[in-house]
Parts: C-alpha cells; sequence; structure tokens
C-alpha cells in the first residue's frame, strides 16, 4: 500500500498500485460519504491521526461487503470502549517545518468509562500543519535551426506555496447491553479539513516570443499569477445498530447516515502582465533545473510594469449525502468432522451528491492597475536560489480593492457561464445488494464460498452550455438520464489450507466492479484557459468489471512476526481511464489539453508481494533489543487503449516497484525506528498522440505524463518518562528528496518537502 504525494503530505491511498476508485473506505465498518468534487473517494488524509486507533486492509473480498473493492477495503477503527477500567489517556506534539519555517501542532484526548450496562467512550484530535512547497515546472518544445529538431525551453514556471492545513476531529461511541444475547450501540464521528493556501508563481513565456538561436529567444513575456485558496471538508458519520442471538442463530442490523462536503469559500486569483517584451538566454544542459535570464534592458522586478491581466474568483461547494441500511443472519452447522456457518443478509443504500460552483473572471479595469499597487516583499529564490520569485501582493489589500471597485472590472460573462454552468450537477445512485455465502472448516482446510448481487440504478442532472454564432453565451439547459441501471453477480471464493499452527496457504477468485465517476457520466465541458486544459464528460461510461486471482504463504513467528509471500492477478473489463489529447488544429484552443474519460478494451495487473516483521530477540545481547520489517511488492500491468490510436499501456498509478525497510529498536521506555521507502517511477495519466513533424520524427507520439521514482528516509523516536508520561520525535525526509513529474520528456515539475515533528 503506497500513497500519492501532495505537497508534502500522502494524500490518495492506493493499494497494490490501484488508485483510491479502486477500493472502498469505511469507518467502523460503515461506508462514509465521498469527499471530492467529482469522484466517489473517500480522502482519508482529512482524518486526523490522533482519532484512529488501528487499520485494518482486506485485500481479497467476501461476498458480505461491498463489490466496489476490486484492490482491496481500508476500514479505520476508532476508539472504542475497554471495559470495567475507566481510561483516560491524552498527548500533544509540537514540531517544525523546514520549508516554510513555521511551527506544527497536535493534540489528542480519549476517555471511556462503563457505568452499568453502559459502555462509552469520547476522543477528540487536534491537529495542523504549515507547510511550503517550492515548485518548479519546465514547458518544453522542438525548433529546427537547420541542423535537425533540438529541445527547447518553451516556458518556466517557479511557484512558491505556503498551506497551513488543520484538521480537528470529535468521535463517540455509546453501547448498550440489553442481555446476554442482545446488545444495541450508537457511534458518531465529525471530521473537519480546513487547508488554507497562497500560491506565488512567476511565468517566464518563452514560447511567446522567437526563437532565433540555440539557447536565445527575443520579445518573450513575463507574468505573475498569484492565488490565494480556502477550502474546507467536512464529514459527518452516524451508525446505529444492535446485535441479537435467535437459537444459535446470530441477528445484526444497522442503519446510517453519512454526510460530505467540499467547500471553496474562498479562492481568488491576481494575474498580472509586464508591460515589455523580455529577451531570454536560456540553459538547459541540466534538464532538470533548466533556467532563463533576462538579456535586454527588461526589468522583471519592475512592479510598477507588471500591469493587469485579469482578476479571477471560484466558488464551490459539494455535498454528498448518504443513506443506508444493511441486515445479516449467521447460521452455525456441523458437517461430518467439520464446522461451519451460513450467512445471508441484504443492503439498501442510497447515495445524492451534487455540486455548485461558480467561477468568474474579470479581464479588464477602468482606469490602470499594477502589481505595485497590491505590492508585498518576499525575500525567497527557490531550489537553493536558482529561481527568482520576484515578490508577491498584500492579499488583504487585493480583495478589499476588488470589493470596493467591482463596478470599474469588466466581467468576462462567456468564460463564466462556461466554466461554471457544466461543472454543476446532481446525481442520485441507489445501490440494493443481496448475498449468501458459507464458511466452512475441517481439519487443516478452510473453504469460504458466496454469491453477491447488485442492482444499480443511476440517475443524473446536468448542464450543457450554448453560444451563438458570435461565441456569446446564449443559454444554459440541463440534461438529464435516468436509464443507467445494471445488474451484476459477484461470485467470491476463498480458501486457506493450514500447512501448520504457524503456517498457512490462502487462494481466492473474486469478482468485482469500478464505477465510474458522477461527473464522468455527464455530457458537459469545462475550459480552464488558466492552465489550458479542456475536460469533457462520457454519458456512455460502462462500469468495470474485475476478475481477481490471489496466492499468499504466510508463516507467523512465535516471537512475533511473520513471513509472507504472495502473487494476484487480475483482469479489469472495460476499464476507465482519462484520455489526454493535445488539441493542434489552429483554433482557439491549439495547444490545449483535452481530458476526456474513456472505457479501454480490457487491462490486467499482476505481481507479488513479500514481507517480513520479526523480533530479532534471537540475536545475543544488544542485538536481541533490535528488528527488522521490509516489504516488496512487484506489479506489471498492461491495458489497450484505441483513443486516438490503439496501443498498449500499463494501467494509470500503477507502480512497478515499491520497498520499505525499516530497522526497529525497543529496550524499556525507548523505542526507535529508522525507515526507508522507495517507489519506482509510476504513469500518471494517458496523454494523446500529438501530430508535430518534428516529434512524430523521434518518435515522441504520446505526451503521457509519469512520476519519477522517489525514495525517502525517515527517523522517529519515543522514550517513556513516566507512566502516564512520553516524549517523541520525528523526522521526515532526511534525503530531502524531491517529487518530479513529466510528460515524456516535454515537462518537469519537481517538489521538495521537508518536515521535522517533535513532541510531548
Amino acid at each position: 500500500m503506497v500513497t500519492e504525494p501532495q505537497r508534502g503530505e500522502a494524500q490518495s491511498v492506493m493499494i497494490r498500485g490501484l488508485n483510491s476508485s479502486f477500493h472502498t473506505v469505511t469507518l467502523n465498518g460503515q461506508r462514509v460519504a465521498s469527499t471530492g468534487e467529482t469522484d466517489r473517494e473517500t480522502n482519508t488524509a482529512i482524518i486526523p491521526i490522533g482519532m484512529i486507533s488501528s487499520m485494518e486492509v482486506v485485500k481479497s473480498v467476501t461476498a458480505d461487503m461491498d463489490a466496489d473493492a476490486t484492490s482491496g477495503s481500508i476500514n479505520l477503527l476508532t476508539t472504542r470502549p475497554v471495559g470495567d477500567s475507566v481510561l483516560f489517556k491524552a498527548s500533544a506534539a509540537t514540531g517544525y517545518n523546514h520549508m516554510s519555517g513555521r511551527p506544527q501542532w497536535l493534540s489528542s484526548a480519549t476517555y471511556s468509562q462503563r457505568l452499568g450496562k453502559w459502555d462509552f467512550v469520547l476522543s477528540g484530535t487536534f491537529q495542523q500543519d504549515n507547510r511550503a512547497t517550492e515548485d518548479i515546472r519546465h514547458d518544453w518544445g522542438v525548433q529546427d535551426y537547420g541542423q535537425g529538431p533540438q529541445d527547447v525551453l518553451a516556458g518556466l514556471r517557479p511557484s512558491f506555496y505556503e498551506t497551513e492545513r488543520r484538521r480537528i476531529g470529535i468521535g463517540g461511541q455509546v453501547d448498550y447491553t440489553i442481555s446476554d444475547r442482545s446488545s444495541m450501540y450508537f457511534r458518531a464521528v465529525y471530521n473537519n479539513y480546513d487547508e488554507y493556501e497562497v500560491r506565488n508563481d512567476a511565468r517566464l513565456g518563452l514560447s511567446a516570443g522567437n526563437f532565433v538561436a540555440p539557447g536565445q529567444v527575443e520579445r518573450g513575456r513575463y507574468e505573475k499569477v498569484l492565488r490565494e485558496y480556502n477550502r474546507i471538508t467536512n464529514l459527518i458519520s452516524l451508525n446505529a445498530g444492535g446485535q441479537q442471538d435467535i437459537g444459535k442463530s446470530t441477528l445484526d442490523y444497522n442503519v446510517g447516515y453519512s454526510y460530505g462536503t467540499f467547500q471553496v469559500p474562498l479562492r481568488e486569483y491576481y494575474a498580472f502582465r509586464h508591460a515589455g517584451r523580455p529577451n531570454f538566454s536560456y540553459d538547459i544542459s541540466n534538464r532538470q533545473f533548466g533556467s532563463a535570464t533576462v538579456s535586454n534592458e527588461v526589468d522583471l522586478s519592475d512592479m510598477e510594469q507588471m500591469n493587469l491581466r485579469y482578476y479571477e474568483r471560484r466558488r464551490d461547494e459539494v455535498r454528498d449525502t448518504d443513506l443506508f441500511a444493511t441486515i445479516n443472519l449467521k447460521t452455525p452447522y456441523l458437517l461430518g468432522s467439520g464446522r461451519g456457518y451460513f450467512k445471508v443478509g441484504a443492503k439498501a443504500w442510497q447515495k445524492v451528491k451534487q455540486r455548485e460552483m461558480l467561477e468568474q473572471r474579470w479581464t479588464s479595469f477602468d482606469g490602470r492597475l499594477t502589481m505595485a499597487d497590491l505590492y508585498a516583499p518576499l525575500d525567497r529564490n527557490l531550489i537553493g536560489g536558482r529561481y527568482p520569485i520576484n515578490g508577491q501582493i498584500d492579499w488583504e489589500r487585493g480583495k478589499a480593492f476588488f470589493n470596493e471597485n467591482e463596478a470599474r472590472f469588466g466581467l468576462d460573462e462567456n468564460r463564466t457561464r462556461s466554466s461554471s454552468d457544466p461543472n454543476n450537477y446532481r446525481a442520485v445512485e441507489n445501490i440494493f445488494a443481496a448475498y449468501v455465502m458459507t464458511d466452512y472448516t475441517v481439519g487443516k482446510f478452510s473453504a469460504n464460498f458466496g454469491l453477491r448481487a447488485e442492482q444499480v440504478d443511476n440517475a443524473y442532472v446536468g448542464n450543457e452550455v450554448f453560444f451563438d454564432a458570435e461565441g456569446n453565451y446564449a443559454r444554459t439547459e440541463e440534461v438529464r438520464n435516468d436509464a443507467i441501471n445494471y445488474f451484476n453477480l459477484f461470485p467470491m471464493m476463498n480458501l486457506r489450507y493450514a500447512i501448520s499452527r504457524d503456517a498457512n496457504i490462502r487462494f481466492a477468485y473474486t469478482n468485482t466492479i469500478a464505477r465510474p465517476m458522477f461527473s464522468d457520466l455527464v455530457p458537459y465541458r469545462v475550459v480552464n484557459e488558466d492552465n489550458q486544459v479542456i475536460l469533457t464528460g462520457n454519458p456512455d461510461l460502462m462500469p468495470s468489471r474485475a476478475h481477481n486471482v490471489d496466492l499468499m504463504f504466510e508463516n507467523y513467528f512465535q516471537n512475533v512476526g511473520v513471513l509472507s509471500v504472495g502473487a494476484y492477478y487480475k483482469k479489469l473489463n472495460d476499464f476507465i481511464y482519462n484520455e489526454t489529447l493535445f488539441i493542434q488544429d489552429g483554433s482557439e484552443f491549439d495547444g490545449y489539453q483535452l481530458i476526456t474519460p474513456l472505457n479501454g478494451e480490457e487491462a490486467f495487473v499482476y505481481g507479488i508481494e513479500l514481507a517480513w516483521q520479526q523480533k530479532l530477540d534471537f540475536l545475543p545481547g544488544f542485538l536481541s533489543n533490535f528488528g527488522i520489517y521490509a516489504n516488496y511488492t512487484y506489479s506489471r500491468s498492461e491495458a489497450k487503449i484505441i483513443v486516438p490510436n490503439e496501443r498498449r499501456i500499463p494501467l494509470p498509478l500503477q507502480t512497478p516497484h515499491v520497498y520499505n525497510v525499516a530497522l526497529q529498536y525497543d529496550k524499556g521506555g525507548f523505542s526507535a525506528q529508522l525507515s526507508y521507502n522507495w517507489r519506482d517511477t509510476w504513469l500518471h495519466s494517458v496523454g494523446g498522440s500529438t501530430s508535430a513533424p518534428s516529434i512524430q520524427e523521434r518518435g515522441e507520439l504520446f505526451l503521457d505524463r509519469y512520476f519519477a521514482s522517489i525514495g525517502q528516509l525517515d527517523f522517529t523516536a519515543s522514550q517513556r518518562i513516566s507512566k502516564h508520561f512520553s516524549s517523541f520525535i520525528n523526522l521526515n525526509n532526511l534525503t530531502n528528496s524531491s517529487h518530479v513529474h513529466y510528460f515524456g520528456s516535454r515537462c518537469i515539475h519537481t517538489e521538495p518537502p521537508f518536515t521535522l515533528g517533535g513532541g510531548i
């Protein structure tokens, strides 16, 4: 299991190299609302670490689990009641982030007690991270100066991000024991994630000028685009249920409500363009750190020459409401010399997801507005001083100026409608599921067979925007589709053979599904002129069906530890991917990326997993206090796509090689761990073909986006001071490794995060 990085923190979780849309997330065994703008993913990064007591990962599902768990299921467990004793524990920590130069904070507390037939637990946690990221992006092109095509630096974009992330979590559970054969419970969890970020970037537009000689550009452009951004995610989960023994059978039931919101109350942009046309000299001898300098008299730091290009404001609110009810009946039986149980159950689940988004851009101002009017100094050059950022703006002054002078700004109504209306939708999904399964053990052999049936009914409302012959906004019409319905059967088989008391062999064959994102089914089109990206929907998308085979050997050590070796194979029909085409038609969108979700014909992924964890107490003396943890995963995947050309690719976000190694030391009240994590280069998203002849001559037909391989060294240590107090320290990314993205040889993007923390 690995994570996708996002500005210094782990973001989306990936199991066996498959992205987060292929696994399910549950909280105390129950599904929770999704938290993204358009997808089905529940972002586990929003949940404070102090809220979670443990995490369960299941890679081979059974019939009593939801079928959309192709790569597995992650179950997050909050603190539960602990019995007769009163429990109270609290912790507080602080830290320091090297890049931002600011502190970090973490605190949590838990209280639990039993009163007669009532058990209850209440916990809360607070976490605040202050981070910074230096981000460098290179755009590449090809020119022919008479000696054949050669690479040129088409653009350079150094950016500096300052980010504050705040997480608050509150959870509670009440259990009531009606009798020895009957009990009930109620659980409630609330999580709030608040991220505030300021982005300050400088954009050197070399391709806007003339490439007159290798390393030389005349009359380029210089711009600054500054952004203030706040996003708030809330997640509420309420569950009530119970258990009742009926003869030899056990009936359990649950009703639940989960509500998730993603809000963007603040997202402002100021963009300025220099009045001069700078000549650039560029150096790409080191492609990762290609640089450009001004070679004429244009002063890029002269803020009086930075004229307003546009002011932009975005607002966004996504709401996801889940209602569900489950019932299960488990009945034991004896058969021959073995024993087992039958289990049947049903689930009804309704998900309603809707989005309301407004994006406005004002492209003119009645008067003259320069960056000097809003300027604030920023004494920082990025990546070891290689890239100047040339100041920032005072956002309080900037917002106040716009609010006081909004009537003097000219709103681009056409852009507002084309960028806003297609993003708004309402989707309703009803899932009705039933299953039957049996689990039987005889001697050393255990078998679990099951069949799950799911009926899915989808309905959605989207928007299509129309413009007249002159390109002006005409109208917005609702688009409805109530006919996306399908029924599936999912046979499941899980086998286990106990070689000895400590060793097992497991085999599983399961069927699962991966459903399209709601927004992918809406026939919309969104044009993002800032990033030069066009997004479209596809109402003809089909869900992806998967056949999964797993084989695992595991051996448990009596001195605490395990050695496991596993292999897996997955075949996916109609797998879903985002096709990226680079538009080259001479239109107003020439050079833009066109991203559309499509079904591939089929795909497969297979791999092996190795893991070893053991306390080395069989070694003599001092060495007996050490322990080791190591794992390695090899995965290979292949998918066939047919648009725009037929070819075979690896699955996006699937990583060929991943390994983690950790050396642990424990003695008395002291504990320490040194760990190294490494991940191979992986495909992030599929690019389209290009018709540029100079690129075709060099064989670069497809501009796929990749993440480069990365390794990271971390250290953590703790010391128990007394029965109730301990101190700890965490040092993350000691190697100061950078995340590098690239489009083939076309683009490189670097961001080196470094964090350090400790507490008591």
